[in-house]
């Protein structure tokens, strides 16, 4: 199977958009000096970085897990969210108030 290849902040957009549940490392060579960062979506497809340094691949896994944690892709405004938004410049103002 072959997982589209993205980079870290590619990732980091996906987690902010609700779209990804779970992210390993995998390492990339037997001296484990490489690594790359896999993430599942919420279909269950696994996209994944290029094989980057194993320090660089930790900080963007860890910062991704702790995004996950958070929750912050439930705070997206999504379409079906809409009903509840207004524009403030389309809003009327009340008649007689004075700036």
């Amino acid at each position: 199977m072959v997982r589209p290849v993205m980079k870290g902040r590619d990732l980091e957009t996906l987690v902010f958009l609700g779209r990804l549940k779970e992210v390993k490392v995998e390492y990339c060579d037997e001296e484990k000096k490489m690594a790359k960062v896999v993430g599942i979506t919420d279909t269950n497809e696994e996209v994944e970085t290029e094989c980057i340094p194993l320090r660089a691949a930790g900080k963007i896994s860890t910062v991704l897990k702790h995004y996950i944690r958070l929750g912050v892709g439930k705070y997206i405004i999504k379409q079906s969210d809409l009903s509840n938004v207004t524009n403030v410049d389309t809003i009327e103002e009340e008649e007689g108030k004075n700036e």
